[in-house]
């Protein structure tokens, strides 16, 4: 049922609050960490349905065979993405799920019944927009689902030269003291909209 189409994909209806946001923009950027899937749960979907590419960027190999296969013209990545560049191990029940982790401790809470490990490549977001065909351009929309590494990916983040206009991103608790509310504060970011865990900020 998730291949047919339908008003909005998202888990808690984001993407019907973002695609509103940018109604008048056919042709945006978009970043997509944790991407999990091309349909289900997606953020992106309804932006790329009207004329938007961009970066996906997932830890599951079958995530990203799938992103291969219905966004062609997408760059579809295979990485960990953090506050450095190198190898990170990662935990993941299946080989794709929304929950798959860099964190540990978030794994240990989460995957009950036991886990897997493996290894992969990490780099900064910096990096990999460097290394793309956008090194040089505004990014539109920025969402991260990333199990509670989130603050990992941001905070050396260059928001000054990408300068991302909404940002779609996974906060466990409601304290605005979390560092990665902080942060996006810090950044001259709002939060316009929040269901349960999600967050969408706007640049002020």
């Amino acid at each position: 049922k998730i291949f047919f189409p339908k008003k909005t994909y998202s888990m808690f209806g984001e993407d019907l609050i973002i695609n509103n946001f940018f109604k008048k923009k056919t042709n945006g950027i978009y970043i997509d960490i944790g991407c999990y899937h091309p349909y289900d749960g997606s953020n992106t979907h309804l932006l790329f349905k009207k004329g938007w590419n961009g970066i996906n960027i997932d830890l599951s190999e079958l995530s990203i065979e799938l992103f291969n296969v219905t966004r062609k013209n997408d760059l579809n990545l295979r990485l960990g993405v953090g506050a450095k560049n190198g190898k990170i191990k990662f935990f993941y029940r299946k080989k794709i799920n929304m929950l798959n982790t860099t964190d540990e401790k978030h794994a240990k809470q989460y995957f009950l019944n036991g886990y897997q490990t493996s290894i992969l490549k990490q780099k900064t977001l910096n990096r990999i927009l460097e290394q793309s065909k956008y090194k040089n351009s505004k990014i539109d929309f920025l969402n991260i689902d990333a199990e509670n590494t989130e603050y990992q990916i941001l905070k050396k983040f260059n928001f000054k030269k990408y300068d991302p206009k909404l940002i779609c991103i996974e906060i466990h608790g409601q304290n605005v003291n979390l560092p990665v509310y902080k942060l996006l504060t810090k950044q001259k970011y709002k939060k316009i909209w929040q269901k349960d865990y999600s967050y969408i900020f706007k640049k002020f």
